[in-house]
């Protein structure tokens, strides 16, 4: 067990005092391609709820339960590969070898998610099921919990990670937008049939695959298990139930935890729900493509303030100030819930409220790491992330499954060209309500997580731990 530390003694610096660079940016562009292969993939994931029910003809209800389950069952594949993560030794180090053995099985378990067979409800049901969970147990996981730890893994400065977090959340952020802007007018455009889904799949998720190729030849571990046996530091297994416990004993991680899978479940609303209320609310599904396109306006404003705004403020506050605009974005939709222009503009707001969080949650939980490694003399690189994964998987498998269980309460009937007003509140509940909920939570948990004024104390107080 780890010697916990006394915080008392902490003095709070808040000079900017960083290590030097280690990563040229080229190879933080590279490593980004990363998260624009996985944001490819969850932005394909998003629409699957849609393809089950307006194209292959699945009911609503049924669709939420299978995705909550496969989901909450991947959730806990998260932990395990936490643990594999930990205990992996290459020639490429530690986690960046997932990447490799990842890239063809992303393509193909991909593909064949979107390639439900004309059988019977209940074969494609069952075939739904499999092929979530090869997708989200078997590739999915074993390529994100990976790539999650690599921020760890390659860089000890803090605004270095900041600025890997914000070239891969704008990477990723492209990312979304593509299938976000492109994939349904396209898919429409072709005809709308099962192999019209599954051609323009096959394509992206090509896309997706390459992306996690480069982020695997860009990416050079220096803080890894191998480094540090050769220190002889943190030799011994941290046996799963203990490092459960330091995690949860972590103030300042279980903060992230929460924020990480709320964000989730904002994240599975907005990508899914926005087509049907594109569709039933405003009349004209192609509208989510305009949304996805004036997206592009915050993203790109989000994107360029971020870095000031952390040098300035801080990771912890940058993120606060974002979601408590996303939060006013939502409010203000509900004097017209039907209104096309103020919800686009609204809109908005609720999507660069978002920007910055997106930007610098990763760095907030890496930041973690150091916490952990500081007040019990564990460093759980692989754990840290798997189970803030864990969370946000369950979070996106209650974001995703509310939509199908929202729908059925509220009568929805699937293939139909018109909803009854029950369905229709479902949708504006799902769009407008739960955000603003998610809203209120998220900035809670945030305005509570303090660890940007203690980190460079901790810092160095690890370097001079290593040097004695």
């Amino acid at each position: 067990m780890g010697v916990a530390v006394n915080e008392q003694h902490i003095k709070v610096d808040n000079t900017p005092t960083q290590p030097p660079r280690e990563i040229p940016t080229k190879r933080l562009i590279g490593d980004s391609m990363g998260q624009f292969g996985l944001n490819i993939s969850s932005g394909l994931l998003g629409l699957i709820t849609y393809y089950y029910t307006d194209v292959v003809g699945v009911s609503a209800a049924v669709v939420g339960t299978v995705m909550l389950l496969t989901k909450v069952l991947d959730a806990f594949a998260d932990i395990g590969m936490g643990v594999l993560v930990d205990r992996t030794k290459s020639k490429y180090g530690q986690a960046r070898p997932w990447l490799l053995w990842m890239t063809i099985p992303m393509f193909i378990s991909l593909f064949l998610m979107f390639s439900v067979p004309d059988i019977s409800s209940t074969g494609k049901i069952i075939y739904a099921i499999i092929t979530n969970l090869v997708f989200y147990i078997l590739v999915f996981t074993p390529t994100s919990i990976p790539y999650t730890s690599l921020m760890a893994l390659t860089t000890r400065n803090s605004y270095e990670r900041s600025l890997m977090g914000i070239i891969r959340s704008s990477s990723g952020y492209l990312a979304g937008m593509v299938v976000a802007v492109a994939f349904v007018p396209v898919v429409t455009a072709m005809g709308n049939s099962r192999s019209d889904w599954t051609l323009l799949v096959a394509i992206f998720a090509g896309v997706a695959a390459i992306g996690i190729f480069i982020a695997f030849l860009s990416n050079k571990e220096k803080y890894n298990n191998v480094q540090l046996d050769e220190l002889g530091m943190f030799q011994d297994k941290t046996p799963i139930r203990e490092g459960l416990k330091l995690l949860f004993a972590n103030k300042y991680w279980v903060y992230m935890f929460f924020v990480m899978a709320l964000a989730n479940i904002l994240f599975a609303l907005g990508v899914a729900a926005g087509s049907y209320y594109a569709k039933y609310i405003w009349g004209n599904v192609s509208l989510i493509g305009i949304m996805g396109a004036i997206g592009l306006i915050p993203v790109i404003i989000g994107f360029a303030l971020s870095g000031p705004f952390i040098k300035r403020y801080g990771k912890r506050a940058t993120a606060l100030g974002g979601i408590i605009i996303g939060l006013l974005g939502a409010v203000v939709r509900l004097v017209a819930p039907e209104s096309i222009t103020l919800g686009l503009i609204c809109s908005i707001f609720q999507t660069l409220g978002t920007i910055p969080l997106m930007a610098v949650g990763g760095a907030l939980v890496t930041d973690t790491i150091e916490y952990g490694e500081w007040k019990f003399n564990k460093r759980l690189v692989g754990l840290t992330n798997s189970v803030i994964g864990f969370g946000s998987k369950v979070g996106t498998a209650i974001g995703t499954a509310m939509i199908g269980w929202f729908l059925a309460l509220g009568g929805y009937v699937e293939q139909a060209t018109i909803q009854g007003e029950g369905a229709k509140q479902a949708i504006i509940a799902l769009n407008i309500y739960v955000p603003i909920v998610v809203f209120i939570l998220l900035a809670v948990f945030l305005y509570k997580n303090k660890l940007d004024k203690e980190y460079p104390t901790i810092v160095r107080e690890l370097e001079d731990r290593r040097k004695a």
